[in-house]
């Protein structure tokens, strides 16, 4: 069921499965910032901010978006100038700001943090099957300037808050940066533990990026609207002082939900209600302070999807068990990973692979409710329908208030 809790974690974690087959109706609203610098709040699933610099010397653009978001972003620039987009700056390696890489890689130069060619081979990455345009041509290091349409751009590489592949942009003459995950305001930081991401040494690392821009400056952020210094300022110290407070809470032996309720955050001016909200940001400390590795585990998912691209359904099955019989610890087995791998493989119409992922899932998981849902689809698009109805049945019968469940077997009772 592509609405269930495994798609929630991939939205969550803004990741790629969901986005292979939907086709959401996109909304792009156009801010110019300067003579040759526009904004663009790009909306699918949610919104995502574009630069784009357009002048003699082409379009650039920062953060191109989701791949979903293609066609109406090109007709966007088409009506502000004929040119093409000759550089693609990446602030980091989520496929929600990469995934159009591939639309530009053979034109343009791509431009990355050092560390985004890995992280974009890496874990649910995979399942993009990113083509080697798409990756950056141009990889930073350290910190970096170019003149393009007449304007210098400052490339300013941080590693360890949101991912370790963030990449600060600022245009000094516009008196705009872009900070894609690392600064931001009114609520609190997405941290990414699987891309190197961490909470420990964030408001030190915030701080320091923030003392690179005048006051005067406007900072776009990754998603959610632009934003001045002085909410820059109030975020850093947002961070500042809530990671002792949740710290102390935790060395109590308080769970999250026992800070949740007890509301310890709520000292901090914040917006509480948009994401990441202090719920978020109470869970993820706690997990950074009690989880080895900050619960990161290796990632299941590569190594299933190499053994389906060199065979088949039941190579990738005898992959999964001689990974659990010698490694039961060090890879992350969940439903959630084989879930997203049968979407996957029917999204590529490998149907009797699909099937034999979602069979393994009932077997690994048979009192989930969502496997069954998934692997009714699964039949009911390899055309079994007295298969499909089983599943689902026994999926309504786990949980009742399955209403996917209940939908599709309504919908198979007219065929």
């Amino acid at each position: 069921m592509k609405t269930s809790k495994s798609m929630m974690l991939l939205v969550g974690f803004l990741t790629i499965s969901t986005m292979l087959l939907a086709q959401p109706e996109t909304n792009i609203e156009t801010t110019k910032m300067s003579e040759t610098l526009y904004h663009f709040k790009v909306t699918t699933f949610y919104p995502v901010s574009t630069l784009a610099s357009i002048g003699p010397d082409g379009i650039l653009l920062v953060d191109p978006g989701m791949e979903q978001s293609n066609t109406e972003l090109m007709k966007v620039l088409a009506e502000l100038s004929d040119l093409k987009v000759t550089k693609v700056i990446n602030t980091h390696s989520h496929d929600h700001h990469t995934s159009m890489n591939k639309y530009f890689g053979e034109t343009a130069e791509i431009v990355g943090h050092a560390a985004s060619i890995d992280l974009m081979r890496s874990d649910l990455d995979v399942l993009v099957e990113w083509p080697q345009k798409a990756f950056p041509s141009w990889s930073i290091e350290s910190d970096t300037s170019f003149v393009f349409n007449g304007e210098e751009i400052r490339l300013i590489p941080v590693t360890g808050g949101h991912c370790k592949d963030d990449l600060l942009v600022y245009f000094p003459d516009s008196k705009v940066a872009c900070t894609g995950g690392v600064l931001k305001s009114g609520s609190y930081p997405m941290v990414d533990f699987a891309r190197g991401g961490d909470f420990r040494g964030f408001p030190e690392l915030a701080d320091k990026a923030l003392s690179i821009f005048p006051r005067d400056v406007t900072f776009v952020q990754s998603h959610g609207d632009n934003f001045d210094y002085t909410q820059a300022s109030e975020y850093v110290k947002r961070l500042d002082r809530s990671i002792p407070l949740i710290k102390k809470a935790v060395a109590s032996g308080k769970t999250p939900q026992e800070m949740i309720d007890e509301n310890i955050l709520s000292v901090l001016a914040d917006d509480d209600h948009a994401y990441p909200n202090r719920r978020f940001w109470i869970q993820t400390i706690h997990r950074g302070l009690t989880m080895k590795n900050n619960g990161v585990k290796k990632s299941l998912t590569a190594p299933i999807y190499h053994a389906l691209m060199n065979g088949n359904g039941t190579d990738a099955v005898k992959t999964y068990r001689e990974l659990k019989k010698s490694n039961p610890e060090e890879f992350g087995f969940n439903e959630n990973v084989l879930n997203v791998l049968g979407y996957y493989l029917l999204g590529k119409d490998r149907l009797d692979d699909a099937i034999i992922i979602f069979k393994l899932n009932v077997k690994e998981y048979p009192r989930s409710f969502n496997v069954y849902d998934s692997l009714g689809e699964g039949y009911m698009n390899r055309g079994n329908l007295w298969r499909a109805k089983r599943n689902y049945k026994k999926s309504i019968r786990i949980n009742p208030e399955n209403q996917n469940g209940i939908d599709m077997l309504e919908k198979l009772a007219t065929l």
